[in-house]
């Protein structure tokens, strides 16, 4: 939307009106400055609050000049039909700089009786909304701080700007939905066409994907489990500890979450592994612990990938056997664990559970270890896999887990609702995969909540008020809230005589038929009007 209308003189004007504000600003903190001794903390907190006004002002200022000084007398509505009738109307908008006022030509429709802001969808701007630059910080405080109150105290103090934390939790929960929207349309288009998507970055030669669940607590469920997936590649590099050791070592790794069961987990993965490129990287490694879920998605999704059990979990099975063998804490019991870790290590599974089979009597721990290793003995070759220089530990699928959903879903007392845990996880999911200036692109404009009433509209609600002027109409409507108070003013003693108590006795709720409690709207604002009227026209026919 281009305002050919907007001329230099606007512009000259905006300048002195900037430069007349700047320098009115720079003398009141002049004088504020010298009026008495201050330290830099209080001339920073007054500097910042100046530069915010300052700049609120210049906001507003050049917002202004995209304002038609001549606006197109008709303008087309969504309906068909065409919007009439321009006059200005004010928007008060929120935004980083704090809130600004916006007038901005207005245009009726006759056919569907709803307004139109055509600067509005030219802007940006929702009336009575915030900006997207709010949006955007209040949607990032709110899935990186340990609580939405604690994001809005951030956000105040880091803009002078103070919002609710319902408005955070807002704010975030809206990206995540359309977050979760976007994945969800990702996966049925991979699904559906036999042509390969579209991948985000190139692929490295070996691809790895991995997967976890964390327990959150869900209200009105209980604890569930949330699942989180990832897809990364590696490097080796060298440590100053160790620098005669390679350590492989992840690299961009890429986060999907969901509150669902595995089947329904499957396609989600597997959608975003297809996005990251595994179909043409020449290697593909799926790394988990021993719960079954996850090798049955890496059977059916990931069928020709290198299946490889997490070398800690592995190691803690054979620990609890040492211990049930020769005593928790013992040196025997620490010179086996050594002993077999190393033949594990070396990928000889078969010495590990001949022992564990000749022990097996010992207690459940060593069943246990005997049963996993069994089980699990195809994905336990470690001595190939570091040959070939793959990774061995899920410490980056772990470490996923507490950076994604346990450092922000996990905090003490925290409840959730279900929509509310996948929308926060999944805003933080692209945010630790590095997809933030995506999703932001993906963020529609915010939308009226609301819409407002026609004058047939208004006239359903209250026929008596229909055709009478709008000051008639208000002033009536004020008259009968005043008389109504002097009312209950009057009628609090009698009414509430059986609620008087003395000093010492505890206060008591007032009834549910007491004057304070009954409800005020607009339609009994209405009917007060009407009788007010009704007997005024009474009163002068006799």
């Amino acid at each position: 939307m281009t305002d050919h209308s907007t001329s230099q003189v606007q512009i000259e004007r905006l300048i002195t009106t900037m430069t007349d504000h700047l320098t009115t600003l720079t003398r009141s903190l002049s004088q504020w400055m010298t009026s008495e001794a201050r330290s830099l903390g209080d001339l920073e907190q007054q500097v910042l609050r100046t530069i915010k006004d300052v700049g609120a002002a210049l906001l507003t200022g050049v917002a202004h000049l995209a304002v038609p000084a001549y606006p197109p007398a008709t303008t087309p509505c969504p309906c068909g039909q065409t919007a009439t009738n321009p006059r200005r109307r004010t928007a008060t908008v929120k935004t980083v700089l704090g809130p600004i006022t916006l007038t901005r030509p207005y245009y009726t429709c006759a056919t569907c009786h709803h307004g139109l802001c055509p600067l509005d969808q030219h802007l940006g701007v929702c009336a009575g909304g915030i900006s997207a630059g709010l949006d955007e910080l209040l949607a990032l405080l709110g899935a990186t701080e340990d609580s939405f109150s604690a994001a809005a105290e951030v956000l105040e103090k880091l803009t002078l700007v103070t919002v609710c934390p319902n408005t955070v939790r807002e704010a975030t929960e809206q990206l995540g939905q359309v977050l979760r929207a976007h994945e969800q349309q990702v996966m049925a288009t991979a699904q559906a066409t036999t042509t390969a998507p579209l991948v985000r970055q190139p692929p490295a030669p070996r691809m790895y994907v991995s997967m976890d669940g964390v327990l959150v607590h869900i209200r009105g469920v209980g604890w569930k489990e949330l699942k989180l997936g990832s897809v990364y590649s590696t490097c080796e590099r060298r440590t100053r500890r160790a620098p005669d050791r390679c350590t492989v070592t992840t690299v961009a790794p890429s986060f999907v979450t969901d509150l669902s069961d595995a089947a329904s987990f499957g396609p989600q993965l597997w959608a975003a592994a297809v996005a990251r490129g595994v179909l043409a990287a020449t290697e593909l490694v799926v790394l988990g612990d021993g719960s079954h879920w996850i090798w049955d998605l890496a059977r059916i999704y990931f069928p020709e990938a290198v299946q490889i059990l997490d070398w800690y979990h592995a190691s803690g099975y054979l620990w609890g056997a040492a211990h049930a063998i020769y005593g928790e804490g013992s040196d025997l019991a620490t010179r086996w664990a050594h002993q077999h870790l190393a033949l594990l290590w070396d990928g000889k599974v078969l010495e590990v559970l001949e022992t564990l089979q000749t022990q097996v009597t010992a207690g459940a721990a060593v069943s246990e270890a005997l049963s996993y290793y069994t089980y699990h003995q195809e994905r336990m070759r470690y001595d190939t896999y570091r040959a070939r220089g793959m990774q061995v530990g899920s410490g980056s699928i772990e470490s996923g887990c507490k950076q994604v959903i346990g450092a922000r879903l996990k905090q003490a007392g925290m409840r959730w609702e279900a929509d509310g845990a996948t929308a926060v996880a999944t805003v933080r999911s692209w945010q630790k995969s590095g997809r933030w200036a995506e999703a932001m692109a993906l963020r529609p404009r915010r939308q009226r909540t609301y819409q407002r009433q026609s004058e047939r509209e208004r006239s359903a609600v209250c026929p008596a008020q229909a055709g009478r002027g709008g000051q008639q109409e208000q002033a009536a409507v004020e008259h009968a809230l005043v008389r109504q108070t002097k009312q209950r003013r009057q009628s609090k003693p009698a009414e509430s005589a059986e609620n008087v108590r003395a000093p010492s006795e505890a206060p008591t709720r007032p009834a549910a038929t007491h004057p304070w409690r009954k409800p005020w709207s607009v339609r009994q604002q209405c009917q007060v009007a009407e009788a007010r009227c009704a007997d005024a026209t009474v009163a002068s026919a006799a």
